[in-house]
């Protein structure tokens, strides 16, 4: 028998090259999984109201089904590259992707608010490893020339995702109960797992984290990141600054961090890769991706309020909306994948950066009297844009880091674009607090000047009081699409870091 079979040394064994798999069944694996991620992050929003009729609390309590989960999402991220290495590649994957179906079924089966929040973690946690590893497999899959593509591939599901979910979860919401947006995950996920198990490999470059495990450290990034982004997802509706909650929470957060940064570049045993950061590249494309974070997130949070609030769209109405911008994108990414493997990625990020920003300042001729067309254009080439910068950005900024510390790296990579994104959302709504008082301040002191008296017929003066605050209310949304466009003109200074250094192949 050993003559035919001989025997293999376990360490000449785990030298064998891992079985060759179709790039394209490994992109359909990693996009199942992710996608599940993806929507969910979105699909509960419309389900709120909902959730809160059939659990009879509070608006502000229920919010805590979308807080928790996002909290939990942006705690896991940074350590992908870690837990990759601990677990390997194929078992962390196939491990998230059953936790995340697991814990969707158990948020389909939750009595009370309080397990669903806990069900809710468990899947943020989840849905946090996944994206991570995703663009990490795909850089693995695909050579380097063709990184733009595997990333305008995967920039798809991150537009598909958040415009499926709001249809997909209003519709079953509405036919079949809130329940089912959960799970509705089921098949999907076994699905996932199955196809993670038979497609993906453990790279031969990953090695096991040698010693102790840095609980201090874990502990440290737990309380640092989950207390920074509550503040960052509750300060308006508690005040912002002027709640001693928020100012205690960014205070514990602001610390936490700064300890655990420091903490990670001095001990042997981290669980955070900070080295990536020695990268100029790296560090210019997370310049880059938290501005882009800053003006997309807050820009997408500004605009639907806008033709709620302004216009008074009804919620498909605004979905409609909302949907040029998305498929645009769609088909930009693609091309700039393309762009991306045959040209230096900074021509087609500036030229997605300038199409980004003067198609948002063209957001500030909105009033009161704007309609669907006014915003279609506008939104058509702010979606170009963003399909521009989206893809080359991703493929420039990780595909300069070595592959063993591509998943650390993207998981880093999307936490900042995150922490960036809820940035801009919290500093955006704050700003519009100020600037409509400050407006309608402007307004009630141009009206006296012209002799208008509000307070001395009160009848005959209230429509005209409620004008003045309407007016003010589209002046400041004005002021911050204008304030959106030129913080992401400043892109353009760490574009001129961002060094690549590649092969081009000749189209």
């Amino acid at each position: 028998m050993s003559k035919w079979f001989p025997s293999i040394p376990p360490q000449k064994r785990s030298r064998n090259p891992p079985i060759a798999v179709n790039k394209w069944l490994v992109t359909a694996t990693i996009m199942t999984g992710s996608l599940l991620a993806i929507i969910d992050t979105s699909i509960v929003n419309v389900a709120i109201p909902t959730i809160q009729t059939s659990f009879h609390v509070s608006i502000d309590r229920v919010d805590a089904v979308a807080t928790f989960y996002i909290i939990s999402n942006v705690i896991v991220m940074p350590l992908t590259g870690y837990l990759t290495a601990l677990w390997g590649r194929k078992q962390f994957f196939t491990g998230a992707i059953i936790l995340f179906t697991l814990s969707s079924l158990l948020c389909g089966l939750a009595w009370n608010l309080t397990s669903l929040v806990c069900f809710r973690i468990l899947q943020g946690l989840a849905g946090g490893a996944l994206l991570p590893n995703a663009q990490a497999i795909l850089f693995e899959t695909f050579p380097k020339e063709e990184h733009g593509k595997a990333m305008g591939i995967f920039g798809l599901g991150v537009i598909v995702g958040p415009a499926i979910g709001p249809v997909l979860g209003g519709y079953l919401t509405e036919t079949v109960g809130w329940r089912s947006i959960f799970t509705v995950n089921l098949l999907p996920g076994i699905l996932a797992a199955v196809m993670v198990l038979r497609f993906i490999q453990n790279p031969l470059y990953l090695k096991k984290p040698e010693g102790k495990f840095d609980w201090p450290g874990l502990v440290t990034l737990i309380i640092g990141l989950s207390t920074l982004q509550y503040a960052l997802e509750n300060g308006e509706r508690l005040g912002w600054f002027h709640s001693k909650l928020i100012v205690i929470l960014v205070v514990v957060g602001v610390v936490n961090l700064a300890y655990l940064v420091r903490r990670e570049l001095v001990i042997r045993n981290s669980i955070i890769d900070l080295s990536t950061f020695g990268n100029r590249t790296f560090v210019a494309g997370n310049i880059i991706g938290v501005l882009a974070g800053f003006s997309l997130y807050g820009l997408l949070f500004l605009l639907p309020v806008f033709m709620s609030q302004i216009l008074h769209f009804n919620t498909i109405e605004i979905g409609l909306a909302l949907m040029p911008g998305a498929l645009s994108t769609a088909v930009a990414m693609p091309i700039a994948g393309r762009l991306a493997d045959r040209l230096d990625p900074r021509i087609p990020i500036a030229v997605g950066i300038g199409i980004f920003v003067v198609a948002t300042w063209q957001f500030h001729d909105l009033n009161q009297h704007s309609g669907y067309w006014d915003l279609f254009w506008p939104q058509i080439w702010r979606g170009f844009g963003l399909g521009l910068v989206f893809v080359p950005l991703s493929s420039a900024t990780l595909g300069s880091i070595s592959k063993a510390k591509t998943a650390s790296a993207s998981g880093l990579y999307n936490l900042i674009r995150q922490l960036g994104g809820s940035v801009g959302i919290a500093a955006l709504t704050l700003m519009l607090q100020y600037l409509e008082v400050w407006h309608l301040h402007q307004l009630t002191m141009g009206a006296s000047r012209a002799g208008v008296n509000l307070s001395s017929v009160p009848q005959t003066n209230a429509t005209l009081t409620a004008a003045l605050h309407q007016q003010a209310a589209v002046l400041a949304y004005d002021d911050l699409f204008q304030y959106s466009a030129l913080i992401f003109i400043a892109s353009y200074l760490p574009l001129l870091f961002l060094k690549v250094q590649r092969t081009y192949r000749r189209a």
